[in-house]
């Protein structure tokens, strides 16, 4: 039987999770574009004390159960960091079906807003 994977401390690490060799933990995530999200923590618990001078940050579960509750509502986690383009193109495709002379000004307006970076 497959040996389940444990921390410097012994406690089973659950799927996704990892530790590094500098005593930080790692979550590893696949967000709703498909690509490969890391999360790190000093904490893997909340009750883990964060160590000297370091600062005081949700533990690793806590922010993987953030993760999932907001894949499951349908949050994009990442958009914190979209641009404002990003997000217009997201908009236009989730509602396609529309007359060309709408087509023609979201094309404009999708323009002007790549070249305003």
């Amino acid at each position: 039987m497959k040996e389940k994977r444990r921390d410097s401390k012994g406690r089973i690490l659950h799927t996704g999770e990892s530790q590094r060799t500098d005593g930080k933990y790692l979550y590893k995530y696949v967000d709703a574009f498909g690509n490969t999200k890391y999360v790190y923590a000093w904490r893997l618990t909340p009750t883990d004390p964060t160590p000297k001078g370091k600062r005081e940050k949700p533990s690793l579960r806590e922010l993987e159960q953030q993760i999932r509750r907001d894949i499951e509502d349908g949050i994009d986690s990442t958009g914190k960091k979209m641009t404002l383009c990003q997000l217009y193109a997201k908009q236009n495709a989730q509602r396609a079906n529309v007359k060309k002379s709408t087509q023609k000004q979201r094309k404009q307006l999708m323009r002007l807003l790549k070249e305003d970076k």
